[in-house]
């Protein structure tokens, strides 16, 4: 027989805080600089750039667009691998897109499944 357990504001299971992944775009050089560059699998993310806003969109082995997080978008990484997404950042809320040539790369750790 199992007993119930009586929940006390506080402590129960906490949710596991959110990594900021910081995205720095060099215009001139057009690389983008990925901060930590690598995490763990499970670990929930989130993209953010010091310059403005940024959104991410994932791209398959095929080059098709995959799943988009917007400026500090909350995503749990369920799945291992590394992952190649297109970068598009804002100066501000009136300014232009600009999309990053390069992209950046993701590790997760590990990357079997």
């Amino acid at each position: 027989m199992v007993a119930p357990i009586q929940a006390v504001h506080g402590t129960g299971p906490s949710t596991p805080p959110v990594v900021p992944i910081m995205l720095e775009y060099n215009p001139t050089t057009y690389a983008v600089s990925v901060t930590p560059s690598t995490v763990a699998k499970g670990a929930t993310i989130c993209f953010n750039c010091s310059q403005g806003s940024v959104r991410v969109v994932f791209v398959s082995p095929f080059n098709d667009d995959g799943p988009q997080l917007l400026d500090s978008e909350p995503r749990t990484l369920t799945v291992g691998g590394i992952y190649h997404f297109r970068c598009f950042f804002k100066a501000n809320e009136y300014a232009e897109e600009v999309a990053s040539p390069t992209g950046g790369i993701l590790d997760v750790q590990p990357n079997r499944p």
